[in-house]
């Protein structure tokens, strides 16, 4: 494609008047030229600024606000400026950091060794447990009431998400049965490669990430809202000053009124972290019984301890908008996020450089495209069936 009919389809793009035709086909040229050699190849000095000048004197873009790019080689292909600068303004695109990085690398060298089968993303999809046992799946339900449970409508809405609403009717259970409801527990877990969102009674939505669970009442009875995670969830809890909304999840609690924030207690990582975007929250540590109030683009972390540091919020909300967004990530943390989404296990072949990777990959990629650009950090990686081999 000419530059002109690039400009277009990225303005486009990022006002959100692109087609599923134009969109496509603007990523098909991507994905192209990051695997070929470009004809437009320059120079730069190690001028962040001059950089992002030269790339949007190519691509006639305005300037972008963002400034996390990171430089880390002298030479890159127009393409690659390109993918950079739709990643600075909407974070499509990926870079990496690393200390051990070499300076001349050809994208166009760069390749994943030859494979049979690719594997394909994850999607939405979940299942619903539940008090009876009775097991629903989610992904392949219509759209409508899915059932009633007491005086509990669990319907599926136009948009895919399961809600949770009180049966309003001439025929109205009384208060004490309602409030029965209190104790009929649901579950809903989403499978390796699945996520889901989901509107409990009380008005507050839940985004499942991928390889977790929610357990959660059908109705909020009494004076307070508790659920139970396991895996990752992004939460915006409707305000109630007269109910206390938290989450347990290992060996933390997190208590709120409303407000909106993440937490990641996936089992294979080091630490819960609980991340704030707004409101405010008490991260509370079951063991010890210490406390901590986070403020929003706070952090805490917690172990045998509570540790509390700002944070990229958009980092760790990324995966709701359907990204994988690293942030200083080694190849360890990077793989662990890509055993969720497709399945699969890595296999560490030999000492690896420290690399630490920055950026963001869309999650609508296969593997093996999300490999192809890894790569460029000088590790490869070899795909055996659900195993990826990761080498020097």
């Amino acid at each position: 494609m000419q530059k002109e009919e690039v400009q277009k389809l990225v303005e486009k793009y990022l006002h959100n008047t692109a087609t599923v035709e134009e969109t496509e086909k603007l990523f098909h040229w991507y994905r192209a030229e990051l695997k070929s050699d470009s004809e437009w190849n320059f120079e730069f000095q190690e001028d962040e600024e001059k950089l992002k000048s030269f790339i949007f004197s190519q691509i006639d873009l305005p300037a972008a606000t963002d400034n996390r790019f990171i430089g880390t080689r002298k030479y890159y292909s127009l393409a690659a400026a390109a993918s950079v600068v739709i990643f600075l303004i909407s974070g499509l695109y990926f870079l990496y950091n690393s200390n051990d990085v070499k300076t001349d690398i050809n994208p166009a060298k760069v390749a994943v060794t030859p494979v049979v089968n690719d594997i394909q993303p994850g999607g939405i999809k979940a299942i619903l447990t539940l008090s009876d046992g009775k097991k629903i799946v989610l992904d392949d339900s219509q759209n409508g009431v899915v059932l009633n449970q007491g005086g509990i409508k669990i319907h599926k809405n136009s948009e895919g998400v399961i809600e949770y609403t009180l049966i309003e009717s001439e025929n109205q259970k009384s208060k004490t049965e309602i409030s029965e409801i209190q104790t009929v527990y649901n579950t809903i877990q989403t499978p390796v490669g699945g996520k889901f969102q989901l509107n409990l009674a009380d008005g507050s939505k839940v985004w499942l990430n991928s390889a977790s669970s929610l357990r959660f009442p059908v109705f909020f009875a009494g004076d307070t809202r508790e659920v139970e995670l396991k895996g990752e969830a992004y939460f915006e809890v409707s305000k109630n000053v007269d109910k206390k909304f938290s989450v347990r999840s290992g060996n933390q609690t997190v208590e709120v009124l409303g407000t909106h924030f993440n937490i990641n207690a996936y089992s294979d990582e080091p630490s819960i972290t609980t991340t704030l975007i707004e409101g405010a929250v008490r991260v509370i540590e079951l063991n010890s019984k210490k406390s901590q109030i986070l403020r929003p683009g706070e952090q805490s972390k917690v172990d045998r301890d509570i540790r509390i540091q700002r944070k990229d919020t958009q980092a760790e909300v990324a995966w709701k908008d359907g990204y994988f967004y690293f942030e200083n990530a080694s190849i360890e943390t990077v793989m662990r996020q890509l055993g969720r989404w497709y399945g699969i296990t890595a296999r560490y072949e030999s000492e690896l450089p420290e690399n630490h990777f920055e950026g963001a990959i869309a999650t609508n990629l296969t593997l093996l495209e999300v490999l192809e650009i890894l790569q460029k950090s000088n590790i490869h990686f070899r795909l055996d069936g659900k195993e990826v081999v990761v080498m020097p």
